[in-house]
């Protein structure tokens, strides 16, 4: 595998994390909980916290499937298959190592941050299904998903960057 083992350990602490997560608030939940919000923040959405489990967690097992699995196969993709700045240079020679190694990891990074975005709304379901008075989403919601989509931005710029020039 080509990813770093710093990225790795991240991605599998945050799957610990989503474990934890669900067995502690499994139990606590109602059987029917709001699982989609409006615009507005108020419940327009409902179902079975078995349902809503299951599929949560599929979605986390995908993403975590898809990152190692990239992980796995990136070596072994052409590189013609691969989109980046300038390929058939990182793509030759000495610098083949180094560019897998650095796109497994980044692969593994992105799945990771998006894990993480996973977990903090599945974070505001439960908290806000185990409040008292109708459910309402929490207003750092879209501080979250910004967060989220400006750390997605961040990654894809650094990528972009760091193949787009040549070394001297």
């Amino acid at each position: 595998m080509k990813a770093s083992a710093t990225s790795l350990s991240v991605l599998f602490l945050l799957v610990a994390l989503a474990a934890i997560q669900f067995a502690h608030f499994y139990p606590k939940l109602p059987d029917q909980i709001a699982v989609h919000f409006s615009a507005g923040g108020e419940a327009d959405s409902w179902d079975s916290k078995g349902s809503f489990v299951v599929i949560y967690a599929a979605i986390e097992a995908f993403l975590v499937l898809m990152a190692l699995g990239s992980a796995f196969a990136i070596e072994r993709i052409p590189a013609s298959l691969v989109n980046i700045p300038n390929r058939d240079f990182w793509f030759t020679g000495e610098q083949r190592e180094g560019t897998l190694t650095y796109l497994a990891t980044q692969l593994v990074w992105f799945e990771a941050a998006s894990l993480a975005f996973l977990i903090a709304v599945a974070q505001m379901i439960f908290t806000t299904n185990l409040r008292e008075g109708p459910p309402t989403l929490p207003l750092d919601f879209p501080v979250v998903l910004a967060i989220f989509i400006g750390g997605i931005a961040w990654m894809s710029l650094r990528l972009y960057l760091r193949f787009r020039r040549l070394p001297d």
